[in-house]
């Protein structure tokens, strides 16, 4: 058993020594830490410092998408140019070529007719 899956397990001993440990009663090697989860928000207890969630299988992802959601909103519109048509526009996906389905339909169109016209050039 993993000591983060024990952690979870055993929330109410942990719970019990902090409490001993903030009266002074208790003295551990490593100290327990009461924390908010950054997934879902709750408190819990642990005794690794470098943890940020009460259990990571559920709420890590949680807890990523939610900074990657901020980090998002936080950074500034990305413009970029249509290889089509040549408007600016912001991308709604980092790799992202075309303004509309339209535009990419049309540069899907001109380089498959550009293809087949020059394929007979081969040909004697």
């Amino acid at each position: 058993m993993w000591n983060c899956d024990w952690e979870h397990q055993n929330q109410d001993i942990l719970k019990r020594n902090y409490e001993r440990q903030i009266r002074g009663e208790y003295k551990p090697v490593t100290p327990i830490r009461r924390i908010i989860c950054e997934g879902c928000g709750r408190v819990f207890y642990t005794r690794i410092w470098s943890k940020k969630y009460c259990y990571y299988k559920k709420c890590g992802n949680i807890g990523y998408r939610k900074q990657l959601q901020q980090r998002r909103l936080m950074a500034p519109p990305r413009i970029q140019v249509c290889k089509c048509c040549g408007r600016p526009f912001i991308p709604k996906r980092s790799d992202a070529l075309y303004c509309s389905n339209a535009c990419r339909q049309r540069a899907y169109r001109q380089n498959v007719t550009d293809k087949s016209s020059g394929q007979g050039d081969h040909l004697i």
